[in-house]
């Protein structure tokens, strides 16, 4: 059997194939759908253990298997917006191969890390993103962080 006659267990979209400085290579990417992070968010996978780019899919070293959506390249992230440039380095910024590919941006990683998971947030809430403001984001956090995790856990208490 195929990757292609697989049934994919996550989609991502964006998606670029990222080289770490051990030699492996990662997925960073858009989950649409993800059934461990709920989707919605940037996320780098374990390594790539199969590929198949025409065919759209991809497992990884978790036995995941990603359909993959538009393809960008590494140095395409910041172009992609701010919270995925932030995400990369927040995510792998440490452990890619070329850390010139994506340069820097973030200061504070503490308060970025917030800023990023209230923009997951918003998305599920479908309300609008905190700017990277770290008062805004304290407000936004306070004002949604119950009903997120509420919806992220079915109802279940947290």
């Amino acid at each position: 059997m195929t990757l292609a006659d697989e049934s994919p267990t996550a989609r991502m979209d964006p998606w670029c194939i990222v080289p770490l400085w051990n030699g492996t290579d990662v997925l960073f990417g858009y989950a649409v759908r993800h059934p461990t992070t709920g989707g919605l968010s940037w996320v780098s996978s374990t390594e790539i253990e199969e590929l198949d780019a025409a065919a759209g899919r991809a497992r990884t070293r978790s036995g995941r298997l990603y359909e993959l959506g538009r393809r960008i390249e590494l140095q395409d992230i910041p172009e992609e917006g701010e919270e995925p440039w932030v995400a990369f380095e927040l995510l792998l910024g440490h452990d890619v191969d070329d850390p010139e590919a994506v340069p820097p941006r973030v200061a504070d990683p503490a308060a970025d890390a917030e800023w990023v998971a209230a923009c997951k947030a918003a998305r599920h809430l479908a309300v609008a993103p905190p700017r990277r403001i770290p008062k805004e984001v304290t407000e936004f956090l306070d004002r949604h962080l119950a009903a997120y995790l509420r919806m992220r856990t079915g109802g279940r208490p947290v």
